[in-house]
């Protein structure tokens, strides 16, 4: 509150008793509001901005008791400060006050330096406590924010992700959709032969390789093909090589089948192409469609969706959702590699939580390796019961100017627009404050790597850290640049 003008609220059924206390008050520079009973005292608070309330405990009707409880249970009035008014010896009225949300008392018979004093104290408690909601305030949007950004990386990275399979399946489906039709008139030219059940045999027969591996194999691979396929006088052949190509069919095993099958080669290899098309494209679609089952699995786990906001969770399953996730953003040139012992236990947290801050780590683990490097995740059991989890990369390394303040809010050396400086600071304060934990850094040139230690069970309340306790350990060796943020 400071020095500012505040609006105090006397609530005294003594008539003598309130117009002192309102004198006193109002020569400390404030506006007082008056009420004679608890009544009146509720019906101005909902009514008028008061900015704290002095209160006499024993009155007719509504007590102080009453009124104490009517503004617990009202969101708009539980935070405004009450001072209540008692007699010294009345020790267990006082007490259940306090229990009820009163700061402090101000005794009877009043002493004006005593009010004075208490009436400064507690609206700079007041002042306090909103400065304080006022910075947790902050620090929610700041972390919905950097929660919000984490998102839209995630979603447009995802979104090209999820789209390559499923316009593959969709291809695939298509081709698969137009083969089902051939098969009939494929079908209908072997059942008009007297022999097409031999030719069915003898194409069954057809030994067939590994596809070529390269566009040059494919392409040399296809032109002997269709060398042999005209030179048996199989009209139209390229309209059978590419299928015959993909399904790993030789130049020098085709033609001896060629031979044996006489006249009836075209009918015959029309039904081998029609079915190793749909043979092809079924384990694409099949393919596409487990990737799109992997993403989404992925981003299930990674969510926590429709689960409590705490439980058991298993470090090593949530990592690789992670890594799953943000497998769009890995170059060609960066290795993912997990190294998870066999015992890492089950720990009890927030799991959408702990995977915002492997998302952090990882990120900046390729961001620092740029286009080629290696990102690696460990996890291993940390005493009875806890977990450590290590993200490291071969990078550049942390500069020296920054490796002190890395969890500060706002410390990145990123380009402006490519991060918003808060990711490893909400990062620390999921693991410190949530959980408990503690993250540390150590850096030199070619490794960075950041550690969380997490424990099995959160401690009891009385055994918490304070939230502003900073627990983190830096080493360091001289490096390069890097982007950390």
């Amino acid at each position: 509150m400071g020095e500012r003008q505040a609006t105090v609220l006397v609530v005294e059924d003594t008539v003598v008793n309130r117009l002192a206390l309102t004198r006193g008050v109002e020569r400390e520079g404030h506006v007082v509001l008056q009420a004679a009973n608890g009544r009146e005292a509720l019906d101005t608070l909902r009514r008028s901005t008061v900015d704290m309330v002095l209160l006499d405990l024993l009155m007719p009707e509504i007590d102080g008791f009453q009124v104490l409880a009517a503004m617990g249970g009202d969101a708009q009035l539980r935070d405004i400060p009450v001072l209540v008014i008692s007699a010294v010896e009345e020790t267990e009225d006082i007490a259940r006050a306090i229990e009820m949300g009163a700061i402090d008392c101000l005794p009877k018979p009043f002493d004006p330096v005593m009010l004075r004093v208490r009436l400064r104290t507690a609206l700079e408690q007041a002042r306090l406590r909103r400065v304080e909601q006022d910075y947790l305030r902050q620090e929610l949007a700041l972390r919905q924010q950097e929660r919000l950004a984490t998102l839209g990386r995630l979603s447009a990275g995802l979104s090209h992700e999820l789209n390559n399979p499923a316009a593959a399946a969709l291809s695939g489906a298509r081709r698969l959709a137009g083969s089902v039709q051939a098969v009939d008139g494929v079908v209908r030219r072997l059942l008009a032969r007297p022999d097409g059940a031999r030719l069915v045999a003898v194409i069954d027969r057809l030994p067939v390789g590994e596809p070529p591996a390269s566009a040059a194999d494919r392409e040399d691979r296809a032109a002997a093909v269709e060398d042999v396929l005209a030179g048996h006088g199989v009209s139209e052949p390229w309209q059978l090589v590419d299928d015959l190509v993909a399904a790993g069919v030789q130049p020098d095993t085709l033609a001896p089948a060629l031979r044996d099958l006489g006249d009836g080669a075209e009918a015959a290899l029309a039904w081998f192409a029609v079915r190793a098309l749909m043979t092809t494209t079924t384990g694409q679609i099949t393919a596409a469609m487990s990737r799109i089952a992997e993403l989404t699995g992925a981003l299930r786990g990674y969510s926590y969706r429709d689960r409590a906001p705490q439980q058991d969770i298993d470090v090593r399953r949530g990592l690789n959702d992670t890594l799953t996730v943000l497998e769009h953003k890995r170059p060609d040139g960066v290795r993912f590699v997990r190294e998870y012992a066999d015992d890492v236990p089950a720990i009890t947290g927030y799991g959408g939580q702990l995977n915002q801050v492997w998302t952090n780590l990882i990120d900046n683990a390729l961001d620092a390796v740029g286009e080629s490097g290696v990102v690696t995740v460990r996890a291993w059991r940390d005493g009875a019961d806890g977990v450590a989890v290590e993200v490291a990369d071969d990078g550049p390394g942390i500069p020296a100017e920054l490796l002190g303040r890395v969890f500060d809010p706002f410390v990145t050396t990123k380009e402006p627009g490519q991060g918003t400086g808060l990711g490893l600071s909400i990062s620390h304060q999921i693991v410190t404050e949530a959980h408990h934990g503690r993250l540390t850094v150590r850096s030199q040139p070619g490794e960075t790597a950041f550690t969380v230690n997490l424990p099995g069970r959160p401690p009891l309340k009385s055994e918490a850290r304070r939230p502003d306790e900073r627990r983190f350990d830096v080493q360091h060796l001289p490096s390069a640049d890097s982007e950390r943020g």
